[in-house]
């Protein structure tokens, strides 16, 4: 039980911490950094805080195109099927992403926020 009230209270600091980096940057941006924490990306990811169930986030956005970022936030569950870095990815974590219910402004404002974490 204390495991699991730390590991709460540790995502919790590391969201507002996020929170915290994206505030200084545009409205897109925290926009994103506030659907980073409401549609629960941080029980998988960190950004910058290490690897937890999915891929540390820090970075993501010069590892990947903003292209790449949109289809795979749109499509998760066909890219995991399709695409090889998607695949790679789900055979290193074993976890699936779940498909989330994204438009595409919620898309933009996440890799906005994305992009101020990676400056």
């Amino acid at each position: 039980m204390k495991k699991i009230i730390v590991t709460v209270f540790t995502l919790s600091l590391m969201a507002f911490a996020a929170y915290a980096v994206a505030k200084g940057s545009g409205a897109s941006a925290k926009k994103g950094a506030q659907l980073f924490m409401t549609k629960g990306c941080t029980a998988c990811h960190t950004i910058g805080k290490g690897k937890l169930v999915g891929p540390d986030l820090k970075g993501v956005t010069k590892k990947r195109t903003v292209a790449w970022l949109k289809n795979w936030l749109k499509n998760t569950t066909k890219m995991q099927a399709t695409d090889p870095t998607a695949k790679k990815l789900l055979q290193e974590y074993n976890v699936p992403m779940p498909q989330q219910s994204l438009s595409d402004q919620d898309i933009n404002d996440l890799i906005d926020y994305f992009k101020s974490n990676d400056k």
